[in-house]
């Protein structure tokens, strides 16, 4: 019982030491090492293609099981 009781001590110690830890490095970085926008700024230029071909793909798989299905209707 007392072997349980010590490793749950040893468990909060620890979390309490994580906590304080990550609260001291949030308060001491202040603005970030490198400016995120020119990687924003990407994403926001290839989007548009991955949306388009991403539809383009949809629809030729739309295409695909319709006609799956007019032949099973069909009974070909």
């Amino acid at each position: 019982m007392f072997a349980m009781l010590k490793s749950a001590k040893r468990a909060a110690v620890g979390a309490a030491v994580a906590v304080a830890s990550a609260g001291a490095f949030a308060q001491t970085s202040g603005s970030p090492a490198f400016d995120p926008s020119p990687i924003t700024s990407s994403i926001d230029s290839v989007v548009p293609a991955l949306v388009s071909v991403g539809g383009a793909v949809l629809g030729a798989v739309a295409v695909a099981w319709g006609i799956k299905m007019v032949r099973t209707f069909l009974g070909r």
